[in-house]
């Protein structure tokens, strides 16, 4: 990337990584407007645990490289709109650190997941165990990221995004109709051929030409293809709570099936598991058997050498919508069909299909998009806007470091994109950046980016605990702007009360003069809290989804304060 080797400056400020859509050009500076002038910490001050402090000398660059992450990776999680402005003593917060449970005698495998919080299949998964009796003491095992305290144990492992649909409660999964083609695509393509070593290609395939799938998926070995999956809207159905996966028969047709690598595996096809998609008459990847690899379905999950670590389904847009959304939507508060956007309705396609392809729901992608977009005196979001004091273009503002980091970000909505015009090779790099760049302008793109890197940081937000696993599309919309404003490390100290993240500067430079002795009062002389009460009362003035609802009866809109802690 341009200039990502740039040596430390000596000033430069940290703002979201999409520029706010605070006014509009030709008006008075919107509240990330001012921020920007007084400069904010780039996140929560935690001791040096998960933080790195820049040198004198050093690059965004050499920093990843260190902490075993990317520099787009960084740069997103701090709200760093130019990789090349480091300054020295900034602190640079860093991805959570994978932790290592070393086996100790008469441990199993459930009971390390169960302490650790995370599900037995993803341990498994991650530390490439395909049998999960066989672990040893003294056994090195890698758990994602620490919770946070005092976490409830979760059952699946929250992605980065796009977002996977979740079950609600007394829901059950099944695949969609692109799904129940791949399986069909499958059968018939396999008929009759034996195995030919090439079961992830095959299944590849069929996903792709099926419309499972927009893209043929990279990666190699069959035993890691869960992530992958994730990424594209998957749900792995042995994570679910109730899941009543027992063998590889108990999966509906359509689904997908994982298997890791068998125990002692030496030769290439062994050593990288198997994977196959269950049809109507049995299993079919680059063969096609009435039995799944594991053999009879007395077996369990486990046999003839393969262990079953996945069942992946992709509901239609439909299914995944109504699993994801609240108990409001029962009544089709959260439906495409209830979805208003007055002056906006021609992007209501693109809107729809952000909330299909992140989960959320359209009202939450439209109040989050509205927030954000920079609009003309008619109220209509401008998909050709550009800020005039940054590098932001586009409805949904991205600078363009971000749409870069998102378009080479791989499994990302944006990437999958980029891929398909042409801008960003199969190895995830730029080879058109002026056409790359000149795509902040359409819209439908702008919109599925903005959503997707919400979506991220949703999340992050989740996964660190900041923001409860079942919070409602109506907060969620208002959580997914915090972050937007403060950064993800700001967003966490906003939420929790631990202000130490604000410069001196931000409360003169964000709250109108106006009201800044009001909120001052109220907060007892606090800088910190007064500005903690505003951004609260501006949030609250700015996200509502029932703005986005023909009829928003049974909808309550949680009021911010009432979401800190």
């Amino acid at each position: 990337m341009v200039g990502v080797e740039s040596r430390v400056s000596v000033a430069g400020t940290a703002r979201s990584s999409l520029d706010s859509a605070g006014s509009t050009p030709g008006t008075a500076p919107g509240p990330l407007d001012r921020l920007m002038a007084g400069g904010r910490a780039l996140s929560q001050f935690r001791g040096d645990t998960g933080v790195h402090v820049v040198k004198a000398g050093e690059t965004l660059s050499q920093v990843a490289r260190a902490a075993g992450t990317d520099w787009q990776t960084l740069a997103r999680i701090n709200g760093l709109p130019d990789p090349d402005r480091l300054r020295v003593g900034q602190r640079i917060e860093l991805p959570d650190a994978p932790r290592v449970h070393v086996v100790r005698s008469g441990e199993t495998l459930s009971g390390i997941a169960r302490d650790a919080g995370v599900s037995a299949a993803s341990l498994a998964q991650r530390n490439h165990i395909a049998n999960p009796d066989l672990i040893h003491p003294g056994q090195r095992l890698s758990i994602a990221g620490s919770p946070a305290p005092g976490a409830r144990p979760v059952t699946a492992p929250v992605t980065a995004a796009p977002a996977r649909p979740a079950a609600a409660a007394g829901a059950t999964l099944t695949p969609g109709a692109a799904s129940l083609r791949a399986a069909d695509i499958a059968a018939a393509r396999a008929a009759g051929h034996q195995s030919i070593g090439k079961c992830y290609a095959w299944v590849k395939t069929a996903l792709q030409q099926s419309g499972a799938v927009p893209d043929y998926m990279p990666g190699v070995a069959a035993k890691d293809a869960g992530p992958t999956l994730e990424q594209r809207g998957f749900v792995n159905l042995t994570n679910q709570p109730g899941n009543t996966i027992r063998s590889p028969y108990d999966a509906p047709k359509g689904a997908v099936l994982v298997y890791g690598a068998a125990p002692g595996a030496v030769d290439r096809n062994a050593r990288y598991g198997h994977i196959e998609i269950r049809t109507g008459t049995g299993f079919a990847s680059d063969y096609a058997s009435a039995n799944a690899r594991t053999g009879s379905a007395a077996n369990g999950l486990e046999g003839r050498g393969r262990v079953l670590t996945g069942v992946y389904v992709k509901p239609d847009a439909a299914a995944s919508s109504a699993a994801g959304a609240s108990a409001a939507a029962a009544d089709g508060a959260y439906a495409p069909a209830n979805l208003k956007l007055g002056a906006n309705d021609r992007y209501r396609d693109a809107i729809v299909e952000a909330a299909t392809r992140t989960g959320m729901t359209p009202q939450t992608v439209a109040a989050i998009i509205d927030a954000e977009t920079l609009k003309d005196a008619d109220g209509v979001w401008r998909d050709d806007a550009a800020a005039g004091t940054s590098s932001a273009v586009g409805m949904t503002q991205f600078l363009k470091g971000t749409w870069i980091g998102e378009a080479t970000r791989a499994g990302g909505i944006l990437n999958a994109e980029a891929k398909a015009a042409g801008m960003v090779d199969a190895n995830n790099r730029v080879v058109d950046e002026p056409g790359l760049l000149a795509l902040r302008t359409d819209a439908r793109l702008s919109i599925l980016a903005g959503a997707d890197y919400a979506r991220q940081n949703l999340s992050s937000l989740t996964r660190s605990g900041a923001i409860p696993a079942d919070a409602d599309p109506a907060a969620l919309a208002k959580y997914a702007y915090v972050a937007h404003h403060e950064g993800l490390g700001g967003a966490r100290g906003f939420l929790s009360g631990d202000m130490r993240y604000l410069r001196d500067a931000t409360f003169e430079a964000n709250v109108p003069a106006a009201s800044r002795q009001r909120y001052l009062d109220a907060a007892g002389g606090s800088e910190p809290l007064a500005y903690r009460n505003w951004l609260s009362d501006y949030i609250d003035r700015r996200i509502d989804v029932t703005r986005f609802m023909n009829d928003s009866t049974g909808v309550a809109v949680p009021a911010m304060r009432s979401l800190l802690r």
